[in-house]
């Protein structure tokens, strides 16, 4: 098949974050087989650090008001779809925000994918989160009616996104949170050149953190923990990496923490990094305290490398692909954290690639199974 005649998908929406929902697309779309299936993106963004080497690629790019902007989003997909030949659009979404996928409805796209990334809305704010869980309430009855497609990350995202008729049906398409697994492959020499560069000792214990800033992810519960851990292990460092879009307050909170806990000189702030691969290698553990997850990337990420997971018990079971992976209660105390990471140390560090294949995480097999799931909503375009 030529590349002419590949399936178009058009992806909502595409940010310059580099992680969550877009590190997931844009992972996918360097993995596809674009003489099968070929990407295009929307964006509220002009700029965008990987426009470039998409565009070559063959991806389009296509910046759009934002949909609190309906008539003027709306118009910029009725152009869109009047002068190119997508088979569908795809909704990657948190929440049922449905006003996005109704202009796509009126701007007649005959497939539209929903797709579920998480199990709750964050929002730190409780009265904003109380609105927002109006709308998905009311837009989870609704997407039956404008939705041809149902994707989810988890069980447990899906359940969060879809109604039970939906759910019963089999209708359901799960979209494994897939990683290149041969990308996080434990590597000794590598764990030395990092430590090195961090100005991490050998004998230091370095707890690691990825995500951005934000009420899901629980960062001050997590400086919290890691005061815990200092107590008992003075000998202690904490790598905290993740951008601040959207997070300010999430992050000055940690700052507080720090300083109240007197451990600024004991923490890296990292902001966002792409070398997450080699970072990973540099920790003895990873804790991941956060309110709710679909399916977390970074959790398979941790596993394939190896490293010690110490998980909120509020995220999906369905994380759980390796020995190496713990859930601790939300309701216990941070000290309580402390002991049971401390205890659950191994002696030994090797990676998991092999059981994290086996679960069916790997990129490389989970494209196929997009590239086929594309292509049958090409046919029935």
């Amino acid at each position: 098949m030529s590349r002419e005649k590949a399936v178009r998908i058009l992806q909502a929406t595409v940010s310059n974050d580099g992680g969550g929902l877009t590190g997931y697309i844009c992972n996918n779309y360097r993995f596809i087989d674009k003489s099968k299936v070929q990407f295009d993106f929307l964006s509220y963004e002009e700029h965008l650090n990987f426009k470039n080497e998409f565009t070559e690629m063959g991806a389009h790019f296509y910046t759009v008001p934002h949909p609190t902007h309906f008539f003027q989003y709306l118009h910029a997909l009725q152009v869109i779809k009047r002068e190119n030949h997508d088979a569908a659009i795809h909704f990657n979404l948190s929440y049922a925000n449905i006003i996005p996928i109704i202009a796509a409805k009126l701007a007649g796209f005959s497939r539209i994918i929903v797709h579920s990334h998480s199990t709750q809305i964050d929002e730190k704010r409780m009265w904003v989160r109380k609105i927002k869980q109006y709308i998905h309430l009311t837009g989870k009855q609704l997407i039956p009616y404008l939705a041809t497609d149902y994707w989810a990350c988890s069980k447990l995202a899906a359940e969060w996104m879809f109604p039970h008729g939906i759910l019963n049906s089999g209708q359901v398409v799960l979209a494994h949170n897939a990683i290149d697994t041969n990308k996080f492959k434990f590597d000794r020499e590598k764990r030395r050149q990092i430590r090195t560069e961090l100005g991490i000792t050998e004998d230091t214990f370095c707890v690691g953190h990825i995500g951005r800033f934000s009420y899901q992810k629980n960062q001050p519960f997590l400086v919290d923990i890691f005061y815990q851990i200092c107590q008992k292990r003075p000998d202690s460092c904490l790598l905290l990496i993740g951008g601040k879009d959207n997070g300010e307050d999430v992050y000055q909170e940690v700052l507080d923490k720090l300083k109240d806990y007197q451990l600024e000189n004991k923490v890296r702030l990292l902001g966002f990094r792409h070398d997450t691969s080699n970072l990973l290698q540099a920790m003895d553990a990873f804790i991941l305290p956060s309110r709710f997850e679909g399916l977390s990337i970074v959790a398979v990420e941790v596993q394939t490398a190896g490293v010690p997971s110490f998980f909120s018990d509020a995220m999906t079971k369905e994380t759980n692909l390796t020995s190496n992976c713990h859930f601790i209660s939300q309701r216990v105390s941070a000290n309580y954290w402390a002991q049971v990471i401390l205890e659950n140390l191994p002696g030994r560090r090797d990676d998991n690639v092999f059981e994290v294949k086996k679960a069916g995480y790997d990129l490389n097999d989970e494209v196929q199974k997009i590239i086929s799931f594309y292509m049958q909503l090409g046919n029935k375009k």
